[in-house]
């Protein structure tokens, strides 16, 4: 039997070590409207249903997120990866990414942002609180979920994860409770 060897290593290192994270494509405005990929997301609590994302200021997201109370996130499939990563790569102050990349905004249901057609999980979210703490990198906003659509086939095997660099899919069903 070996022992198992354990690295010191910095935080960021070790985070990067963490499991995999869900892919949301957050799509935010009204008037002016984007969509931008993000890799921080977190539930904070069940009940009620509360959500946040992690964004960085400098991004146009950020503006508009300032300008309005509301944001979707909705969760892409493989299906369109390239959309995904071309979302994360461009600047939405420099192109309409909807249409360049291609993808189609639909009127939110509760909120003014829309939320995107491709998307077989849309999450729509009314802020609650923005944490700024000036020392981190990422603004964080939370917000309840007020709506969710659910394509009839959506399957959870087909969602995108982001893991060091790497996009992925969820592996096989271990055990089920």
């Amino acid at each position: 039997m070996t022992e198992d060897i354990k690295l010191d290593m910095g935080a960021i290192e070790a985070v990067m070590q963490l499991p995999p994270a869900p892919v949301m494509l957050l799509a935010v405005g009204e008037k002016e409207q984007n969509v931008t990929t993000i890799g921080m997301f977190n539930v904070f609590s069940v009940d009620p249903t509360i959500v946040g994302i992690g964004i960085r200021s400098s991004r146009y997201s950020y503006k508009l997120l300032e300008e309005t109370d509301d944001f979707s996130l909705n969760v892409p499939g493989k299906d369109i990866l390239d959309h995904v990563v071309r979302c994360g790569h461009h600047s939405g102050s420099r192109l309409n990414k909807f249409s360049e990349i291609g993808l189609t905004p639909e009127p939110g249901k509760r909120i003014r942002s829309p939320s995107i057609a491709e998307c077989p999980l849309n999450i729509e979210v009314k802020k609650l609180e923005q944490i700024d703490r000036g020392d981190w990198d990422h603004i964080w906003y939370m917000g309840k979920v007020v709506h969710t659509d659910v394509a009839k086939n959506y399957d959870r095997s087909n969602v995108l994860l982001y893991w060091d660099g790497e996009f992925r899919t969820p592996g096989p069903v271990l055990k089920k409770l």
